[in-house]
Parts: structure tokens; sequence; C-alpha cells
């Protein structure tokens, strides 16, 4: 299925997004002292699975649109479903990598995944607060 415009702007902006928020993250690790490259790897891995999760939400709501209600509402339960189960695997197989062979921090790791969640509740807030400053008018 080929994404619509709005999955590809909101991936985009989620995307731009957390990898602006890891260059804070790994800014944080260096101002403590702490930073290596797998404070690097940690929050790409944590960060990249998350905005993955997030696109393929995008795409199983929009070949749901067409379903009729209850085959819509078992679809989205199905990939919510298998969304986090891979995401926890992605997250636990960094951690485990990160603890075991040092190949991302653990912490970069699981704060990274969480960057999608602030993005929008950011965005959901300015657009709210533009929308009130707009009389009510929304610009999307």
């Amino acid at each position: 299925m080929k994404p619509d415009k709005a999955v590809k702007k909101e991936t985009g902006i989620l995307l731009v997004g957390t990898l602006i928020l890891c260059g804070v993250l790994c800014g944080i690790f260096a101002a403590v002292g702490k930073f290596d490259y797998t404070v690097v790897t940690g929050s790409l891995l944590g960060g990249l699975a998350s905005v993955a999760n997030f696109f393929f939400m995008g795409l199983t709501i929009q070949s749901a649109v067409d379903k009729e209600p209850d085959a819509a509402k078992k679809k989205i339960q199905l990939s919510y479903t298998v969304r986090m189960f891979a995401l926890l695997a992605v997250l636990g197989v960094g951690v485990y990598f990160g603890a075991n062979h040092k190949y991302f921090h653990w912490l970069a790791v699981v704060v990274s995944a969480l960057f999608p969640r602030v993005i929008i509740l950011f965005r959901g807030l300015v657009l709210k607060k533009q929308d009130t400053a707009n009389g009510g008018e929304s610009e999307s």
C-alpha cells in the first residue's frame, strides 16, 4: 500500500523532530561526560523504531478507512498488538546488546523511543494554541 500525503507528512515531521531530540540527548550525555558511540546508536535505534511504529500505524488506519467498522476495528487492534510486540522486541534487543555487547546505550534506546510521543504532545499543544489564537480556525 502506498502511503498517502498525510501519513508521509506526519511521519516526516516525527522523523525530523526525533533526529533533533536524538542530537539533544547526545548533547546531554556529552555534558555529563558519558557520551560515546553507543549513545548515538542507541538513540537512533529507539527513535527510528518509534517513528517506524507511527508510520505503520498510519498505513493501518489509512487502509482501515474503507472497511466496515467491525473489520476496521479488528485490523487496527491487530496492528496495534503486532506493532507493540515489534517495538518491544527492538527495544529489548537494544537493551540486551547494550548491556552485554556495548553496541547501544540502554538508556538512550529507551529514552529516544519516547521522542515521537513528546513531539506529538508538543505539536498538539502548539496547534491548539494557534487554533485558539486564530479564533478557532485551523490552518491544516
